[in-house]
């Protein structure tokens, strides 16, 4: 009787507690490492992505960006921090394989965000039927020179003689690969994609309750790490309680000249917080943007090309803005010339001009920054010289900062080797990107351009990072009390353990690591 009574009592036990509401937090990218970011909110009820974002190269770490989880396929719904391509890069990839959700994110993001697709970058692994002129590739084959234009919407197909396709779905980095030659995708089918895209968008404002369903909202505070960033709090009921889990997204740093600071979080019972610095203080002082600003103008003084490669979202503009109240003193010149050289930057850098001249409800940028009324130094160019020789004394400004791609690539070779240029690295580099080798204090470096020798000088300045450091991020948890639970995500795996440790001496015992793979939250 005593044995019935066990087994009776266990089944009860069993299925009352599955009459409440399984959550789960599932990792796809982001944990374990910096980039990646994509993390599955999962209830009985439904499923919300925060982020889906790619990855580069860490630590020989592989990148998944031409595969999505059929899981985030069919979520119901995402929510997007911020347009910084480690968290939005793989959105296209998304939709292409079928995602029919909304995309909830501040109307600066959605902005930014589609100024970065219409580069055309992030849609290179999307897998597509493409095809082009037989013609114009043999062409271009036979004299080693020019870009083809793929195209894949069937309306292109009458401008095109003696077509050329692929028989399957193929994304463009393969195809690149397959035929060894430089493509494009072709404008005109990148916008009817992109108009697709965007009816997935819904901008919300901050500090706005946003309901999903009668059991699930969310609300977004600002994250304060670039211009319309924001940490998510999910409030998620059931008929006993009320889970509150929190998402920090990417934290600014709070010495940044142009974003306002970011808002403290209420109490949560679940905190993801990303650590890319929360192991250490970073040591920097508002006063080293006055050093960078000495810097550069010394080395123009001395008649040098000033290199700084630079992320093209909010760096550059952080760069621009410096260069700008450098002439505003005196110290650079006005007749300098500033070539700004990655067209996605550029764009971007119009949106930041256009906001400081109609400002949206919701202002991008700390008061001083409209006060000043522009990011643009007075000779700012956005084309390379014709005859591709830079002018000494001059400034070059390009993507990436990890100068491992983009324009920043494509410049190695003719300014690494000479010694009168000057290289600005204001970036995070992934240790073995040229940029990162550049840190550790390379004296050459390996490209497809061939092995180089670094006649440059190198100068490195950590005050423009995006991000919060310890002492920030022990701020913006202090709502938070022992029994948060903390998860740490965005971080090298060095730095991730150095943190747990630091956050369980501050005060969080229960601080796990985030791992690839599902965290239930019952």
């Amino acid at each position: 009787m005593r044995k019935i009574y066990f087994v009776l009592s266990f089944l009860f036990l069993f299925f009352a507690g599955n009459l409440y509401a399984q959550i789960s937090v599932e990792y796809f990218g982001g944990a374990g490492r910096v980039s990646g970011s994509c993390a599955l909110v999962k209830t009985d009820e439904m499923s919300v992505i925060v982020d889906c974002g790619s990855f580069y190269e860490e630590n020989n770490l592989p990148t998944y960006n031409d595969t999505i989880d059929e899981k985030l396929v069919n979520a119901d719904a995402m929510v997007l921090t911020h347009a910084h391509n480690d968290h939005s890069g793989k959105i296209s990839l998304l939709i292409s394989e079928g995602y029919k959700g909304k995309i909830y994110c501040t109307k600066a993001t959605r902005k930014i965000l589609f100024e970065i697709f219409d580069d055309g970058w992030t849609h290179s692994d999307v897998k597509q039927k493409y095809f082009w002129s037989k013609k114009a590739r043999l062409n271009i084959e036979k004299i080693h020179k020019g870009i083809l234009s793929v195209h894949w919407y069937n309306d292109c197909k009458k401008n095109i003689i003696n077509i050329e396709q692929v028989e399957e779905a193929i994304s463009l980095s393969q195809l690149k690969k397959e035929y060894d030659i430089n493509m494009k995708l072709c404008k005109n089918c990148l916008k009817k994609e992109l108009e697709k895209t965007q009816k997935h968008f819904v901008d919300i404002p901050y500090k706005e309750n946003i309901e999903l369903s009668d059991k699930i909202n969310f609300i977004l505070f600002d994250a304060g790490h670039i211009t319309g960033s924001a940490s998510v709090m999910f409030n998620i009921y059931d008929d006993n309680e009320i889970k509150k889990i929190a998402f920090s997204g990417d934290l600014g740093s709070n010495l940044s000249k142009i974003t306002p600071d970011k808002d403290i979080i209420p109490k949560a019972d679940y905190v993801f917080i990303e650590t890319t610095y929360g192991a250490s203080d970073k040591n920097v002082v508002y006063s080293d943007y006055d050093i960078f600003q000495n810097a550069v103008a010394n080395a123009l003084k001395d008649n040098k090309i000033v290199w700084i490669p630079s992320l093209s979202l909010h760096r550059t503009q952080k760069i621009l803005y410096e260069i700008k109240q450098a002439q505003m003193k005196g110290l650079i010149g006005e007749d300098v010339p500033v070539y700004s050289l990655s067209p996605s930057s550029n764009g971007i850098t119009k949106q930041y001009e256009n906001e400081l001249k109609h400002p949206s409800d919701e202002k991008w940028f700390k008061d001083e920054v409209y006060e000043t009324g522009s990011f643009l130094p007075a000779k700012y160019i956005v084309t390379k010289p014709k005859n591709q020789k830079f002018p000494a004394p001059c400034i070059i400004i390009s993507a990436s900062g990890m100068m491992n791609q983009g324009v920043s690539y494509t410049l190695l070779n003719k300014l690494l080797p000479f010694d009168n240029v000057e290289v600005f690295l204001v970036s995070y580099a992934a240790p073995q990107t040229p940029a990162g080798l550049l840190k550790k204090g390379a004296k050459y470096i390996k490209t497809k351009f061939g092995k180089m020798d670094v006649n440059a000088n190198i100068n490195i300045f950590n005050i423009f990072s995006d991000h919060a450091d310890s002492a920030e991020l022990l701020r913006w948890l202090s709502n938070q009390d022992e029994n948060t639970q903390l998860f740490l995500v965005h971080g090298e795996k060095d730095v991730l353990k150095k943190a747990q440790k630091k956050y369980k001496s501050k005060g969080f015992p229960d601080t796990k690591i985030a791992i690839i793979g599902s965290h239930p939250l019952q």
